[in-house]
């Protein structure tokens, strides 16, 4: 998501205030919706056996663009089709996702489902863009870790998967970076720089607070009173590099600009090798991102959508996932690929140690933080 290296981020107003001026109207596309539900109410006694399979026309998935989307094309996409016989229709995007729901015909939207983070949660519950979620049709939700299940409501969109954010820095420096209070040390302010990334302004923000340490884990977030604390640290991190997509963050080490950067794990940990005299360290606790994926309003497929969105849950199908894309996954028996379980939660004590946003908190602030980290970035 936030670190797909093909992507062009929008800034984080406009990632923001697009969706919020949007949740925030007085009469919403999406609430004119009828509340009967789309589709019919079957309920499900093994989600293989759902009609969906071999009918219709494709099933439409909004799917982060880069090499997310190349990465799930290689393994999910196959996976499903061969096991439903059905087609899926893959749709890469980023901030038009919530934007292309709300301006399309209520009855012909873009996506049958939709993979969303925080932000893009948050703000499509707030705008009625979402189905709610038929439990009986996803009966894999019954092995989700439980800090998945309960940190964030399940109402809309199923956790599925994530990424927590780690540290990429010289392998010369590795002695000196274990923890984001590093950034702050002094063997990042002798550096060449910092890189972060730009369009997702919480995301450094929460990294900061997470090194800060005054409150329990990244709380700092959730404090207002320690908001002009958080932005009074990132000021103090030596930022030479405001990467918009992972391709500028790997760019700005290869022409000697940084030497450290905050990133996302999902597009590190397989990717790094590829960059001489690169690593990268998973702080103990830090902060990320998780999504929820919906089943979009007006869709047709109703049922076909659950069914997806189940069989992503699928244990199963998570761990040969992880083989291809080193993602974080919520299902407690998923068995990671190689070394990832070394640095990806896989019980609710694990996932406790990551700060992700909470939006039903920020929301009220963002326009604000948003503000000052845009005149922090252009000063």
């Amino acid at each position: 998501m936030a670190a797909d290296p093909d992507r062009v981020a929008e800034t984080s107003e406009s990632t923001s205030e697009s969706v919020t001026d949007a949740a925030g109207s007085s009469v919403s596309r999406r609430r004119l919706l009828s509340a009967t539900a789309v589709g019919s109410a079957t309920a499900l006694a093994g989600c293989t056996e759902l009609l969906s399979s071999g009918s219709g026309d494709p099933l439409r998935v909004s799917v982060w663009s880069g090499n997310y989307a190349d990465r799930f094309e290689e393994a999910v996409v196959p996976r499903y089709e061969d096991e439903f016989d059905a087609e899926i229709q893959i749709e890469p995007g980023w901030g038009d996702i919530l934007t292309d729901i709300q301006t399309a015909a209520d009855d012909d939207p873009p996506y049958d489902v939709t993979i969303t983070e925080g932000n893009f949660y948050y703000y499509g519950r707030q705008d009625d863009l979402f189905h709610e979620i038929r439990t009986e049709n996803v009966p894999n939700a019954d092995e989700l870790i439980d800090y998945y299940a309960d940190f964030r409501t399940t109402e809309y969109g199923m956790p599925v998967d994530g990424a927590p954010c780690t540290i990429i820095h010289r392998e010369e420096m590795e002695s000196e970076i274990e923890s984001w209070s590093d950034l702050s040390g002094s063997a990042v302010a002798e550096s060449n720089g910092v890189g972060v990334d730009t369009g997702f302004w919480w995301y450094p923000m929460y990294a900061a607070a997470v090194g800060m340490d005054d409150a329990e884990l990244g709380e700092e977030m959730h404090d207002a009173d320690h908001h002009d604390d958080v932005l009074e640290t990132v000021r103090n991190w030596p930022i030479e590099s405001w990467a918009e997509s992972g391709q500028d963050v790997w760019q700005a080490f290869q022409d000697d600009i940084i030497d450290v950067a905050q990133w996302y794990y999902e597009q590190t940990a397989y990717d790094i090798d590829d960059y001489e005299g690169l690593t990268h360290t998973m702080p103990e606790q830090t902060t990320g991102y998780l999504n929820h994926w919906c089943v979009v309003k007006g869709t047709d497929k109703r049922d076909r959508a659950e069914e997806f969105i189940n069989f992503l849950m699928d244990a199963e199908v998570q761990t040969a996932w992880s083989e291809e894309m080193p993602t974080l996954f919520c299902n407690e028996n998923t068995e990671y690929a190689g070394d990832l379980a070394d640095d990806l939660p896989s019980d609710s004590e694990e996932a406790s140690n990551i700060a992700f946003p909470d939006w039903e908190f920020l929301a009220e602030h963002s326009g604000d933080l948003s503000d000052e980290f845009s005149a922090m970035r252009n000063s």
